[in-house]
């Protein structure tokens, strides 16, 4: 089985495309084989909604071409999962995104799921975003986050867990039965958080990819019902 994870930001590196899918191969079957590919033409990160229209057609051409190299799954590796619904119309895989496969896993595990991001300029839009997924807003408790502005969270991950910590544990008081994790993905905190704090703790690229190999084992895809293919298409 061949997944293709699209990391919908430009410019990273080939070494650390490659550090994230060998840590996420840990959580796959051994016949999977999981390749990583990012933006290289269109020259953002997504932080906006504009930002998603600018990536858009460059991620479309991507997970185009995943599927046209065999590829039986497309991940979306972003906690903003942009231009999904975009994908799922052009292709015949499943595409799978990490905030709502996130959304989706939690109810097997509490009743309510909170959120810790990295970054806190990006509360209010997750806050209004989660709500999309198909989750019962009431189920969803407080978003939250640590706060790594101008940092790489890679090199200063010991100072990351402790604010992990931190918040958690103060989610927790408040009634926390389960975190998500938004942006804070491939450093293997979810599992050493999830014991620190005594509740589950979801890590979105291990969720996507883990829900992708589900799919395509069911033999699962897209409906085109809900997902009709466009009557015209650049590709």
């Amino acid at each position: 089985m061949k997944i293709r994870i699209i990391n919908p930001d430009y410019g990273v590196g080939e070494e650390a495309m490659a550090r994230r899918y060998t840590f996420l191969q840990r959580y796959v079957g051994p016949d999977v084989e999981l390749s990583m590919v990012c933006l290289t033409q269109t020259r953002v990160e997504i932080d906006s909604a504009s930002d998603v229209v600018l990536a858009g057609p460059e991620i479309l051409h991507l997970a185009h071409q995943a599927e046209q190299e065999g590829c039986q799954a497309v991940v979306l590796y972003c906690f903003s999962d942009p231009v999904l619904e975009a994908c799922r119309e052009q292709l015949t895989i499943p595409v799978v995104g990490g905030a709502q496969a996130s959304m989706l896993l939690f109810p097997a595990l509490a009743r309510n799921v909170s959120v810790i991001l990295a970054d806190p300029a990006r509360i209010g839009e997750k806050e209004a975003f989660l709500g999309t997924l198909g989750v019962d807003r009431h189920h969803i408790g407080r978003i939250t986050a640590i706060d790594f502005r101008g940092k790489s969270i890679w090199d200063n991950r010991e100072e990351a867990y402790g604010q992990l910590v931190a918040a958690g544990r103060e989610l927790k008081e408040q009634g926390a039965e389960c975190v998500a994790l938004g942006c804070l993905s491939f450093l293997g905190l979810a599992e050493p958080l999830s014991r620190e704090l005594g509740i589950p703790v979801i890590d979105p690229a291990i969720g996507a990819v883990s829900l992708a190999e589900s799919l395509v084992r069911q033999g699962l895809a897209t409906s085109k019902v809900a997902y009709p293919k466009p009557f015209s298409t650049a590709f």
